[in-house]
């Protein structure tokens, strides 16, 4: 294991804990949810402390282990006094209590309804929001964060005004409802047809065919009046949704609503070089779009005539890209991740892989397949069936049982060519099997099957 971190995103701490008991790891864990942070130390496997603000031990580690959607770095071991002595599983039995009587608490209350309604608004899903908001408040009239995402998801101006006056008949003093009702009172004048289309950036309805937001100033399109127009958009408005739009892409990496929305906010914001890669990200992912291809093009023809002046309107430093930007919808290679243990072994899989053209990344052992694959999204996984005190067959069934990563396809490898393993395999959810040592015109060929 590196001493240097290693952050692994999108996988759950069970799955985590449950690789890091099977392989008998020692190791710190820094866990993050949003602005908070906790910490877990494992000794042989087993969690022996943790730590979350002014809690510690039990209590920590139960908190903790309750989050959903955390980012997770895996440090070295820190001296610590071991301060809890359940053993491993009963920790995860009695979090999986905790997290049930949570879950049917929030579906009490409809808590869990409106969150999916709001990330589904705001990945522009406007038609399944609706659906979702119209039966969470059927069960939660006097929901004002309610009925303010049902008027910021509606086209008709008279829905929106109806909407925002239930939210004003709960609440009229709400800071949020009052923001809304002012953005509303602006906007008025302009929706003299009564349809309305929404701002990617701050939800201010605004007519049909305007090219920019009446409150934030932010452009919805990249064109010749939105590129001499830069930097005049709000720049609070600009960093909530630039931190929007990359929380969706990051749990939806093939969210072409985000990646757009982030062209445009950069471009706004007057980083051209990155609103191009965006933009080209965009489309390559949509490539029968010819908005994406008139506005790249458009843009590019900007920045090689700015080059060619005596300044830049895209700023003294170069921009430091997007991580975003290396997979591999933008270099054009596909990405296959080995999982390997055998250093000699994953070295033939690789030349021979990226002799045929595809970008090779590379694992030893589960947590650092399950590390790969957070950071890169590989198009492709081969997956030795045998790996150091936990077999490939755990780790798929962990890929398996995770939204983002489940289609992803799979390749066992093994040395063993029988019946059984192989039913295994398919059981356990991998698109096929190749029995070491195999050829690699085969191996090359079953590839190219399912990618």
């Amino acid at each position: 294991m590196k001493t240097t971190a290693q952050k692994i995103d999108g996988f759950s701490l069970e799955n985590i804990l449950q690789i890091f008991s099977l392989e008998r790891k020692s190791q710190s864990l820094q866990v993050t949810k949003e602005d908070q942070v906790g910490m877990l130390d494992i000794d042989q496997g087993e969690l022996i402390h943790a730590q979350l603000d002014k809690l510690s031990g039990m209590d920590a580690a139960m908190e903790i282990l309750a989050w959903d959607d955390v980012l997770i770095e895996v440090l070295p071991p820190r001296a610590v006094e071991p301060s809890i002595n359940s053993s491993l599983i009963n920790i995860l039995l009695e979090v999986s209590k905790l997290k049930d009587e949570r879950k049917s608490a929030r579906e009490e209350s409809g808590e869990d309804l409106l969150q999916s309604a709001i990330e589904k608004a705001e990945r522009q899903q406007y038609k399944q929001a609706h659906e979702e908001l119209t039966a969470f408040l059927k069960k939660r009239k006097d929901s004002v964060l309610g009925w303010i995402w049902f008027a910021r998801i509606q086209g008709n101006v008279e829905i929106i005004q109806k909407s925002l006056s239930m939210a004003a008949n709960i609440d009229a003093t709400d800071p949020l409802l009052q923001e809304e009702q002012r953005k509303l009172a602006l906007a008025l004048p302009q929706l003299r047809s009564g349809a309305a289309r929404k701002c990617y950036f701050c939800w201010t309805p605004l007519d049909k065919n305007a090219a920019s937001c009446l409150n934030c100033k932010g452009h919805l399109a990249i064109s010749i009046a939105s590129l001499s127009h830069i930097g005049e958009m709000d720049e609070e408005v600009a960093g909530q949704a630039l931190e929007r739009y990359q929380r969706i892409l990051k749990k939806y990496p093939r969210s072409l609503t985000a990646v757009y929305c982030l062209s445009l906010i950069k471009m706004n914001r007057g980083n051209l070089k990155e609103a191009l890669v965006y933009l080209d990200k965009a489309a390559k992912m949509a490539p029968e779009r010819a908005l994406f291809t008139s506005q790249l093009n458009l843009l590019l023809d900007h920045l090689a005539r700015s080059s060619q002046g005596k300044g830049s309107d895209t700023g003294a430093a170069e921009p430091e890209l997007p991580v975003e930007t290396e997979d591999a919808s933008v270099s054009g290679q596909k990405i296959i991740l080995v999982v390997e243990d055998s250093a000699t072994t994953r070295k033939v899989i690789a030349i021979t892989l990226t002799r045929n053209g595809y970008r090779v990344i590379e694992a030893g052992d589960g947590l650092e397949a399950l590390s790969k694959i957070s950071e890169e999204r590989p198009d492709l996984i081969m997956l030795d069936v045998i790996l150091p005190k936990m077999d490939g067959y755990k780790i798929l069934s962990i890929i398996k049982a995770n939204e983002e990563f489940k289609d992803i396809p799979v390749i066992m490898l093994t040395s063993k060519d029988g019946f059984i393993n192989k039913m295994k395999g398919r059981m356990a959810g991998s698109s096929a099997y190749l029995t070491k040592p195999f050829d690699p015109e085969k191996m090359i060929l079953e590839i190219e099957r399912h990618i």
